[in-house]
């Protein structure tokens, strides 16, 4: 309901004190505007008293400087103009900046000062050239002045066809009428006229139609205490939303059996109208309904159907959209279905994409048209963690070890480990190390594994520290692509001189030697030198130089770590094994227990104290990493190699898209994917289905009830229904258009309760029920991968 019921329409512009607003009643809080105090600086913001001003001003400074700068220079412009009429583009200019200055404040009277501005602006100029058309009606609809908006858009359509002006308006001609259609019928169809909108002129229309079709739809459901209406029409603060002025006076004329029939002409006029918009710019309503948490800057130019015309739209529409009663919501659902399915991420210039370059990379033999180099510190500053602090670079959105003067310089630690080296049954392994934890959200990074019986080119090899710390420096360089990732320069730091002389002196003199020593020998580890080089030139090919730097032992001590700690937790396999992008290996540094990553956004505390149980299974069988924010949420699903399984468990995850489609990612690079324990009870219909539509999947929302399920026969394997129980009850949200194949548990009438399905090369995993018993606690464990 609108806070201020003296509004003509459902509008929620924030007027009262800001700070003693949310404990006020909706009946309370339309005091007397004369109770209130009038900010002196941006005089568009009122506050019960000096106090609560205080207490907002940190808050409200930005908005409130900004007002008063704009306010300012267009005075000074004004006064110029007024001495030396002329040219006035710089008055047009600083009058449009004051008005989008009073719009960072969200009150009627800053909205109605904006306003002013904006229609003045027209009247100067009415070819209108900055775009102003398409901003005004949100301004009259935020207003409720629903009359006015729609006569404004109607005039913009029709100004130029052959029944007005005849066909052609003369924009430099003054003496003609102008903004002069008052009172239109806002009932009528629009099919004649629409067409020939904006973007945002259509939205704002379909937007008043969805208006009109919602307050007439209350006269045709709504019942005075359970019984048909005993007058008519009925007073309108009968209703739980407010009745916008217009469909207040349209059921003064017409009778009670007249109002289906009115109501679903509006109805499919809005849905005429949401196709329209989708089809003159297909990225619009995913971009409105996204509720990311860094929001795109605005573009400076744009092309028809673009993105940057989307996001500039979105930027006109969305606060009329949030201000009008429920219709974000209902929005959410109906423009789900022309969510388009997410192709895959950014394609580099060849084609290959940005994050697999490194794993469908060749090994290469070098051949010595490369070499790299030793890194020496301008500086004198001898501590990497100094040097190299972490950073989240712009590129790829991840922490790496960045030079603090130099940020396409990155740094990672490699090491190898050998328990009984030299002996007769060497185990040995390495580790790199890329970043460090960060908070209590950013997890370290780390790849590692065993050193392979077997080297890269099929050669029997005997496990040493040497070979295992060469196979780390290896790793680095094979592990991501650092030029995609916006970096020139890779230093790979060791303790190991036999690396960085071997590297950086010797290796030359092997290639000219033909792979002999000074004295004839063959050079030990001669296959991993070959890739390392190999390596080294492919780096260079790309624009990225490496270099080694030999630090002291204790400043290595992560890597040594992650080496050794691979030894005690993995076998050694028998061919040589890229860990990278899409590996299921374990990120060294943790016990050898799989690792769940838990994305749980918004409502940690319900999941914690609802799914207790499940939190408790899930913990003695795994360690749960969980990510409480976007950011938090980006970082982990961009570690190297990528989460294995992913637990959702809100639709925090599913309402973002850039996240959402980061998850893809990883579900088509072979993650599994769970959207359970909680996820059920907390996503609407629009996010539910447009999540389902982002993958390719046909799944749409089912009901809501409480039933019980079946396990399908032959849906699992034997060892694994072992676990499961044949049948349970639960209260769930179902799922329907679930292929046969992939369901597990069924509800009623064709709809599911259970579904597990293969994505590319992961599994995607739903489970409905709310409450999360012993039944559903098991399907989500299976699922996860913690009952086998």
């Amino acid at each position: 309901m609108s806070l201020l019921r003296e509004l003509p329409f459902g509008v929620d512009l924030k007027n009262g004190c800001p700070v003693c607003r949310p404990t006020l009643q909706p009946q309370t809080q339309t005091q007397t505007q004369t109770q209130l105090l009038l900010c002196s600086g941006c005089k568009v913001i009122r506050y019960c008293g000096v106090e609560h001003q205080k207490q907002h001003r940190r808050e409200h400074k930005a908005a409130c400087t900004s007002i008063i700068q704009t306010r300012a220079e267009l005075e000074k412009e004004e006064a110029i103009l007024r001495t030396n009429p002329g040219d006035s583009r710089s008055y047009t200019k600083a009058r449009f900046a004051a008005a989008n200055a009073l719009l960072q404040v969200n009150t009627t009277l800053a909205v109605e000062k904006a306003l002013v501005h904006f229609q003045d602006m027209l009247r100067l100029c009415r070819s209108d050239n900055l775009g102003i058309r398409d901003i005004v009606p949100g301004l009259l609809l935020r207003l409720g002045r629903e009359q006015e908006c729609y006569d404004f858009l109607k005039w913009w359509a029709v100004v130029d066809d052959e029944h007005h002006y005849n066909g052609r308006y003369d924009w430099d001609d003054t003496s003609l009428p102008y903004l002069d259609i008052r009172g239109a019928d806002v009932f009528e169809a629009v099919d004649d006229f629409a067409g020939r909108l904006s973007l945002s002129q259509l939205i704002f229309l379909a937007l008043l139609k969805l208006r009109l079709h919602l307050d007439i739809d209350e006269y045709d459901e709504a019942e005075d205490f359970g019984l048909p209406w005993l007058t008519w029409p009925p007073p309108h603060t009968k209703f739980m939303r407010p009745i916008g002025e217009i469909v207040q006076k349209k059921v003064g004329t017409i009778t009670r059996p007249d109002v289906p029939e009115i109501s679903e002409s509006l109805k499919n006029q809005y849905q005429a109208l949401l196709a329209m918009v989708h089809k003159m710019n297909s990225h619009f309503w995913d971009a409105l309904v996204d509720e990311s948490d860094d929001k795109p800057s605005l573009p400076s130019a744009y092309s028809r159907g673009s993105v940057e015309e989307a996001i500039l739209a979105v930027h006109r529409c969305k606060k009329a959209c949030e201000e009008t009663h429920d219709a974000m919501s209902i929005l959410d659902s109906d423009v789900s279905e022309f969510t388009e399915v997410y192709k895959g991420p950014a394609v580099a210039s060849d084609g290959v994409n940005i994050g697999e370059v490194a794993a469908t990379s060749e090994k290469r033999r070098g051949s010595g048209k490369a070499f790299p180099s030793e890194f020496s510190t301008s500086t004198g500053d001898t501590r990497p963690e100094t040097l190299f602090p972490p950073l989240r670079t712009i590129r790829d959105g991840v922490y790496h070890f960045v030079h603090r003067n130099n940020q396409k310089q990155a740094l990672a630690y490699a090491d190898g480990a050998c328990s009984d080296n030299g002996q007769e049954n060497p185990q040995a392994a390495w580790g790199a190390f890329l970043c460090p934890a960060i908070g209590g959200n950013i997890q370290a990074r780390f790849v590692s594994g065993r050193l392979e019986l077997k080297g890269p080119f099929g050669d029997e090899s005997v496990a040493t520290s040497n070979r295992a710390e060469l196979r780390a420096a290896i790793a680095v360089l094979r592990c991501k692509d650092w030029r995609a990732d916006g970096f020139t320069s890779v230093v790979i730091a060791t303790d190991l001189s036999y690396l960085v002389d071997g590297a950086t002196q010797w290796v030359k003199n092997w290639v000219r030697n033909g792979w002999k020593t000074r004295t004839g020998g063959s050079v030990k580890n001669q296959d991993l030198w070959e890739l390392f080089l190999g390596e080294v030139e492919k780096c260079k090919e790309t624009g990225v130089e490496v270099e080694l730097w030999k630090i002291p032992r204790e400043m290595n001590k992560a890597a040594d770590a992650v080496a050794k700690e691979t030894i005690k937790n993995e076998e050694a396999p028998t061919d040589f094994t890229d860990v990278r992008l899409g590996s299921s290996a374990t990120s060294a540094g943790t016990s050898g227990k799989p690792r769940i990553l838990c994305l749980c956004l918004e409502y940690e505390s319900m999941f914690n104290n609802v799914q207790a149980r499940l939190i408790s299974r899930i913990t003695a069988k795994a360690k749960m990493d969980r990510a409480t924010t976007e950011k938090a949420a980006f970082d982990m699903l961009s570690l190297n190699p990528l989460p294995s399984v992913i637990l959702i468990t809100d639709a925090g995850v599913v309402s973002r898209m850039k996240l959402w489609e980061r998850v893809i990612d990883c579900l088509r690079a072979g993650s599994t994917v769970v959207l359970a324990a909680g996820f059920s009870s907390l996503v609407n219909e629009g996010q539910f289905n447009r999540c389902f539509a982002k993958i390719g999947l046909p799944w749409k929302r089912g009901g809501y009830y409480q039933a019980n399920v079946s396990l399908r026969p032959g849906a699992v394997s034997d060892r694994l229904k072992k676990h499961l129980l044949p049948a349970y009850g639960q209260k769930g949200l179902y799922v329907r258009g679930v292929a046969k194949p992939d369901v597990w548990y069924a509800g009623q009438q064709d709809e599911v309760a259970v579904a597990f399905t293969k994505v590319g090369n992961g599994m995607l995993g739903y489970e409905g029920d709310v409450n999360g018993g012993l039944g559903s606690n098991a399907v989500v464990l299976a699922m996860l991968g913690l009952l086998n």
